[in-house]
């Protein structure tokens, strides 16, 4: 094998490394009356996204508010919550 076979990877971690990535967030829904996470098969929904302002309006588009409030919670480089 030549460096030729593993340029492409060699630039991509070269781009990504001069470039920081956007943060990513963890967007939730949560009930107001019993303060628990919307859960789907008693799974809580729970949305990554790295644009949480246009996740969190889809996430209440057509819900009531006064049921309904939306919880963002950043998450650290490696996908772990703050």
């Amino acid at each position: 094998m030549t460096m030729m076979n593993h340029l492409s990877a060699f630039a991509d971690r070269a781009i990504r490394g001069a470039i920081p990535a956007r943060p990513r967030y963890a967007v939730s829904l949560i009930d107001r009356s019993t303060g628990r996470p919307h859960a789907i098969a008693d799974i809580p929904l729970v949305l990554m996204t790295r644009e949480p302002v246009e996740t969190s309006d889809e996430l209440m588009r057509n819900r009531d508010p006064s049921r309904w409030r939306i919880f963002v919670e950043r998450m650290d480089s490696k996908g772990g919550l703050s």
